[in-house]
């Protein structure tokens, strides 16, 4: 059996796209797509695969469609916002290769919710995975050729053009047992990280996304992990051993010289003695690491993050989402305010950059939560602030809540996430019980512009010696981008 893995082409000319997040991001660095290489490991004893990596290798659809070669399926991997771009996959794959060749999507938020749905959108995709795509696919291609009806966590069409949903697969109970990933067929030498080392300017350096932990206990109402088994979550945390995880990162040191790691676990420090010798294995093994991770405020702690700096983290990740304390319990942050300003600060004097995340547009929200959230975000002191808005994801808490309630302003959420980016730049898609999708979009905007020209003026005009570095590192141009950010009307 010959298996073709796709990462499908980039969106944005300029950019590259990262498909592993509950929508696509255009980013700067070069993804590693972890979902399909660590499908590529798990299908090597039982088929002959290959991979292209279209959007590392800066891949046009002529392009690829040349050097697909022949095969008896293609897997391809999509986001949300994305689908309508990547099922041209597909749609190549049945023109090159003819009817028989099975095409297979690996894609997390919409396809395992809506699979009759879009099954029926795009002629040419065959099977949708349902879950935990290492776990279904082997499956799937040891009976590609008998029933598939037997296979757990998959829908597909029949001969008959009939669509057949099957029930729950399996989830990954202990990822010591799967094997590394297949970083033997993707081109290693493209990849990237990226983290914030001054206002306006990510550092690239060489580096993959690696996952050390799997699912989260929290069920935040806004996330998607947790909120359905056919995205393979069951809300228990599971953990590699010490042994496994830092065998694969010294793997990936001595074999390809790469020392960059974004550890795309959802919350890397949920087991701070666990987050603790993971560290203490990097120093001890001397792999002089630049890496970053997310994790959330009441899950760690100073020691573990001088720690953290010693191994060579750079950026840490905080969901804070809210600066109002009731509003934060609703979204199961239960820590204090200052709680949070304390860790921000503990996290810089360690020599840590610190991302905070916040959302604007939660049903409880109204104009009193926002305006906390807005004086947060100003005591933070944050390297960034990441101000998203709000967006029921299908089957999530939030989702419920807003159908329940009669929140929403969309007929159908099936139809605005084929076609549109929802979680970056997105406008407010749900009103809150006090507050219209208009109202919010203003209040939105106007916090970004306040909250931006609050840190470039405390972080970069008040600082000269961080001028005299942006003018270094990026130049005179982004000095002007960030006045104009300053003196922008809001």
């Amino acid at each position: 059996m010959k298996i073709l893995l796709i990462n499908p082409p980039k969106y944005e000319e300029k950019l590259y796209t990262l498909r592993d997040e509950i929508c696509f991001q255009d980013v700067k660095y070069v993804p590693f797509p972890l979902r399909l290489a660590q499908v590529a490991s798990v299908l090597k004893h039982v088929s002959d695969i290959q991979v292209i990596d279209a959007n590392a290798l800066e891949l046009g659809w002529g392009e690829l469609e040349e050097q697909m070669p022949e095969c008896d399926a293609v897997i391809f991997q999509s986001a949300a916002g994305l689908i309508t771009h990547d099922m041209k996959v597909a749609d190549i794959a049945k023109r090159k290769f003819g009817k028989n060749v099975k095409t297979i999507l690996i894609e997390t938020v919409l396809a395992p919710i809506y699979p009759e749905r879009m099954l029926e959108d795009f002629m040419n995709l065959d099977i949708i995975v349902r879950g935990q795509p290492e776990v279904i696919i082997p499956d799937i291609v040891k009976n590609m050729r008998s029933n598939l009806k037997d296979i757990k966590g998959i829908a597909f069409k029949d001969a008959h053009g009939k669509i057949v949903t099957t029930g729950f697969a399996d989830i990954v109970s202990s990822l010591d047992e799967l094997p590394f990933m297949a970083y033997d067929l993707f081109p290693m030498d493209r990849y990237s990280i990226g983290y914030l080392d001054l206002p306006f300017h990510e550092k690239l350096v060489p580096g993959i996304r690696i996952r050390t932990t799997r699912d989260c206990p929290y069920a935040c109402p806004f996330c998607i992990i947790g909120s359905s088994k056919w995205r393979g979550y069951d809300r228990k945390w599971k953990a590699m051993s010490l042994e496994r995880a830092l065998s694969e990162l010294e793997y990936v040191v001595d074999k390809y010289k790469i020392h960059g790691f974004f550890f795309w676990d959802e919350t890397f420090t949920l087991d701070q003695s666990r987050a603790e010798k993971i560290c203490d294995g990097i120093i001890k093994k001397n792999l002089n690491l630049e890496w970053r991770c997310l994790t959330r405020i009441d899950c760690i702690n100073q020691r573990l993050l001088e720690k953290m700096a010693e191994a060579g983290c750079r950026l840490i990740e905080y969901g804070i989402e809210s600066g109002d304390p009731s509003v934060r319990k609703d979204m199961h942050k239960n820590f204090s305010n200052q709680e949070a300003i304390d860790v921000i600060k503990q996290t810089k004097d360690a020599g840590i950059k610190a991302n905070c995340d916040l959302i604007v547009g939660m049903p409880w929200d109204d104009k009193n939560t926002l305006h906390r959230t807005f004086e947060l975000a100003k005591k933070l002191d944050a390297d960034n602030i990441h101000l998203a808005m709000a967006f029921p994801y299908p089957k999530t808490q939030l989702y419920d809540i807003a159908e329940r309630e009669n929140l929403l302003n969309v007929d159908d959420i099936y139809n605005l996430m084929i076609k549109e980016r929802v979680r970056v730049g997105a406008h407010a898609v749900m009103r809150t019980r006090s507050l219209s999708s208009d109202e919010l979009d203003k209040i939105w905007k106007k916090m970004r512009n306040r909250i931006n020209r609050y840190y470039i003026f405390k972080n970069v005009i008040k600082r000269p010696s961080i001028i005299r570095d942006i003018l270094r590192k990026r130049g005179f141009p982004a000095i002007l981008k960030g006045m104009r950010m300053l003196l922008k009307n809001t």
